[in-house]
């Protein structure tokens, strides 16, 4: 059966390529959108140039992004971070924590916020406070505290790593090769033993977690499965797993498998699995199906359109793409007047 794996990665490469046709507006000086639009990394780009490359305006740079920071950052705190890490090379730990809390406060889940608040908070001494603030904010203080331990030659205690194992931080595995494998050893031989029976290891695939942060950080997640993308190859041996890392004839199931759609949203899921559609008719030679396949596409495509600014930008340029393969692709030969449809 034919793998349309690859098809759907050269749709999202041309989407991409398409995309940046699309910014024309001006940039404002303190965005408050979408973290990847061209007015934030604009407005970045001026900040860093004056931070880097012009000592005069550098203080005047800091404060206006502390000040968008503080006022008008985008959701995933993404200015806040910039703002916490300019801070952290200049050598300003306590206000480099501070970013990077306010980071976090947007974006609970990141895991990049996270290791950067706790090594801000280890050179800042806001262990305290991070311990204080929150139930990660416990664990991450935490982990430091025993990091310093391990690295002075300290006798670890106990209940740390008792405490640390009991929210999940550490594996067998990790007990045995990781960062803290020595420090470990250094507990008595019947403290090994108690610690090690508490352990209950997750089904944890860090191929996985890259591949959540890559689709993560890519705004076109929001309204496409770009999962297939990311995977590449990988597709073929996560069959089942998600819908955009299927073969055709998996493809042809995921409507009536919920278990393949569960993890994405209506809007990335929809739009994805019709242009889906669209490919499988092709590959048949069912021109009436395809038709009617490109039809629910772009049905999609206008849903996404009217939810807001950046996902009628992304929508348009998934628009585009289409029709450029149907005019283009050799695969799309014999179905070009499926390109009056757009």
């Amino acid at each position: 059966m034919y793998n349309i794996d690859g098809d759907m990665r050269a749709f999202v490469v041309l989407i991409f390529a398409l995309s940046l046709g699309f910014c024309t507006s001006e940039p404002e000086k303190n965005p408050n959108r979408d973290p990847y639009s061209l007015e934030t990394l604009l407005f970045l780009e001026e900040v860093l140039l004056d931070v880097w490359e012009n000592p005069s305006a550098k203080d005047e740079a800091m404060s206006r992004l502390r000040y968008v920071c503080r006022t008008k950052d985008t959701d995933d705190g993404y200015l806040c971070y910039m703002w916490g890490l300019l801070e952290y090379h200049r050598g300003n730990y306590a206000d480099s924590y501070t970013g990077f809390r306010k980071a976090l406060e947007k974006n609970p889940n990141d895991t990049l916020y996270k290791n950067m608040l706790r090594i801000s908070a280890e050179k800042s001494g806001n262990l305290g406070d991070l311990k204080a603030h929150s139930y990660d904010g416990e664990v991450l203080a935490t982990i430091s505290e025993l990091q310093k331990q391990c690295r002075e030659n300290q006798s670890p205690s106990l209940p740390t790593f008792q405490f640390l194992i009991e929210r999940g931080v550490f594996t067998k595995d990790s007990l045995r090769h990781g960062s803290f494998a020595i420090c470990f050893q250094k507990l008595a031989p019947d403290e090994q033993i108690v610690l090690q029976k508490l352990i209950k290891n997750p089904n944890l695939s860090y191929k996985e977690r890259l591949f959540a942060d890559q689709m993560k950080s890519d705004p076109f997640t929001k309204i496409w499965d770009t999962s297939s993308y990311y995977r590449g190859e990988l597709g073929k041996e996560m069959v089942g797993a998600t819908p955009g890392a299927v073969t055709a004839t998996v493809s042809s199931n995921a409507e009536t498998n919920p278990k393949n759609t569960g993890s994405h949203n209506r809007s990335e899921t929809q739009i994805t699995q019709a242009w889906r559609k669209v490919k499988l008719a092709i590959l048949s030679g069912n021109e009436a199906q395809a038709k009617e396949a490109l039809r629910q596409f772009l049905a999609e495509v206008q849903i996404v359109k009217r939810k807001g600014k950046t996902e009628a930008f992304m929508a348009t340029a998934l628009e585009r793409a289409a029709k450029l393969l149907i005019e283009q692709d050799p695969q799309f030969t014999q179905f070009r007047s499926l390109a009056k449809e757009l």
